[in-house]
């Protein structure tokens, strides 16, 4: 089922023949992965609605970059691996999944990674983690139009989907603040984003690249979590 909704928005998307058999390639291994890892096997009908795997497709970037991301509920197992940690023993059955996703991204000039989540759907989302790949594109997509209020709104209800807060939105001339914690605030202006990160800084996205955003604050407050846990 991944592979064939990958197929289909990516080529929906016009995106050349090459790079939607790679995605498809490359998603394919996600969702192995978490089918083998975070259901341990066990089919679909017999697991509990609440921690599902997911998969999310998504432009951002104004259309410049495509992203997919698989979610899964197993428990975080620390840093992404990477360089000679992705190539498993020469002896090893298995395990190459994501030496081939690292390859294929590299091969497009596009990115993967993964990092702490909390799932989308469900009346009870659950912590867990994303892996993730984005790879540059050109999609005719232009994104609604929001002022910095009906942005701020947006993000809250997104946010607030997936249980986090409690949020404190605050609005002024041509600007809204929403408070997630102490660690976690955005500003949002001249459409834009600003959120600001624990140690990380701040980061700036267009007002269009919502999904992502949310996603970056539920990565945030998830690495909080895990810290105070």
């Amino acid at each position: 089922m991944a592979r064939k909704l990958v197929r289909e928005a990516l080529t929906a998307l016009l995106l050349p023949g090459e790079v939607v058999e790679d995605a498809v390639t490359m998603v394919s291994e996600l969702a192995t992965n978490a089918f083998a890892h975070a259901l341990g096997g066990r089919a679909l009908g017999v697991t509990p609605t609440a921690g599902l795997p997911e998969l999310q497709i998504y432009a951002r970037g104004q259309g410049t970059e495509v992203v997919v991301r698989v979610f899964d509920s197993a428990s975080w197992c620390g840093a992404v691996p990477s360089g000679e940690n992705l190539r498993p023993p020469v002896d090893a059955v298995g395990g190459r999944g994501l030496e081939l996703v690292n390859a294929l991204a590299v091969e497009h000039g596009g990115r993967w990674g993964a990092h702490r989540s909390r799932s989308r759907l469900g009346s009870a989302p659950v912590s867990g983690k994303v892996v993730y790949f984005a790879l540059p594109a050109r999609v005719p997509w232009c994104p609604p139009r929001r002022d910095c209020h009906e942005a701020a709104r947006e993000l809250r209800r997104l946010l607030a989907a997936r249980r986090i807060g409690p949020l404190h939105l605050s609005d002024g001339l041509r600007m809204a603040v929403l408070s997630v914690r102490p660690e976690i605030t955005i500003w949002v202006r001249d459409a834009t984003f600003y959120v600001t990160r624990p140690s990380a800084g701040a980061v700036r996205r267009p007002v269009g690249d919502v999904e992502d955003v949310a996603e970056e604050v539920v990565r945030c407050n998830e690495d909080l979590d895990a810290l105070r846990g």
